[in-house]
């Protein structure tokens, strides 16, 4: 009988000093690597090359959907893995999606991808342990799901410029969605700032047209508040938020991104309401119970910020940091 054959299916754009280490993270398992160039001006198309990738190229028109529709296009295997040129896969996880290929063909695939970072007020922030290889000297990683690995041949279609999702598409076709346990290791910010700049610019103009098209929707508004908070410029993420909220008044998590941007403009009774009103709607949001004692511990209501603590623990036994902002709120109340 014959094993599935998984293609691999990467779009790049100048990525020579990271697609070397994504290929040969490849290398061995995945039976072909498909990478679609949408304009490199270093040896990205040189470098897929020489790691035996089949390569497309594709006129780059700020749609990140259709250029990973058309990645896919160029793919042959039973099924399609996609990566990113900043991301890994570690080579003891390799055998566990290759069993999934031999599975069901009616089942696609989520994978917990984390994404390295020094910033540890994100939501769902995890530290790195001090010998983990994977942390690449970064404090720790917050977390994001998405569909990375699902069948070939069926028709499936990304959407949306930005943030692009493939979920929709294969729904329709009866395709169903399974978490699996393998995380994806991504790397976007060992990278020059300049590029990073880069990047988060191409990604904020792209959203700031999605908005511009679909202005009824909040998750875009959202996206938008999102890329402006990864650019410091809380303000315009606040706005953004707003607007969100505006359209989408029960949406608690809506409602703490508001409050987080407003707490970074040192707008803090506004940033409590909105705290507090997350919490209203939803008791269980443990990062809104967090932020709103971080707000509490500032003013030094050590009461008030240890009884949030501990319910955002109560709510994530898997905050991991929580013991220790307990211990803290704890201390400085019986000081």
């Amino acid at each position: 009988m014959r094993r599935p054959t998984i293609s691999a299916a990467i779009i790049a754009k100048d990525e020579a000093e990271q697609l070397p280490e994504c290929l040969q993270s490849l290398a061995g398992w995945i039976d072909e690597i498909h990478l679609l160039d949408t304009g490199s001006d270093d040896d990205t198309v040189a470098i897929a090359h020489r790691y035996g990738a089949r390569v497309g190229h594709f006129r780059w028109g700020d749609d990140f959907a259709a250029a990973r529709n058309a990645s896919l296009d160029g793919c042959t295997g039973d099924w399609i893995l996609i990566i990113d040129a900043d991301e890994r896969i570690a080579s003891a996880d390799t055998a566990t999606i290759r069993a999934l290929a031999e599975g069901p063909t009616n089942r696609c695939y989520r994978f917990l991808t984390r994404n390295y970072t020094n910033q540890n007020n994100l939501a769902g922030f995890q530290p790195c342990a001090a010998a983990d290889p994977l942390a690449r000297g970064f404090a720790g990683w917050h977390p994001s799901i998405k569909v990375r690995l699902f069948p070939n041949h069926i028709g499936a279609r990304f959407e949306g410029r930005v943030h692009e999702l493939v979920n929709r598409s294969l729904e329709t076709r009866g395709i169903e969605a399974v978490l699996c346990d393998v995380p994806i290791h991504h790397y976007a910010l060992a990278k020059s700032a300049e590029s990073i700049r880069a990047k988060q610019e191409m990604y904020l103009r792209i959203g700031q047209a999605k908005a511009a098209e679909t202005p009824d929707d909040p998750n875009i508004h959202a996206e938008l508040g999102n890329q402006y908070a990864e650019m410091g410029d809380f303000a315009r993420a606040a706005q953004a938020y707003g607007r969100a909220v505006a359209l989408a008044p029960s949406n608690a998590a809506l409602l703490k991104d508001l409050g987080s941007s407003l707490y970074l403009m040192q707008r803090r009774e506004e940033a409590r309401r909105a705290f507090e009103l997350a919490i209203a709607i939803d008791p269980c949001l443990a990062d809104a119970w967090r932020n709103l004692g971080v707000l509490h511990a500032d003013a030094r209501e050590w009461p008030h910020a240890l009884t949030c603590f501990e319910r955002a623990l109560d709510c994530d036994p898997a905050w991991t940091e929580g013991p220790r902002y307990i211990q803290t709120a704890r201390e400085a109340l019986y000081a």
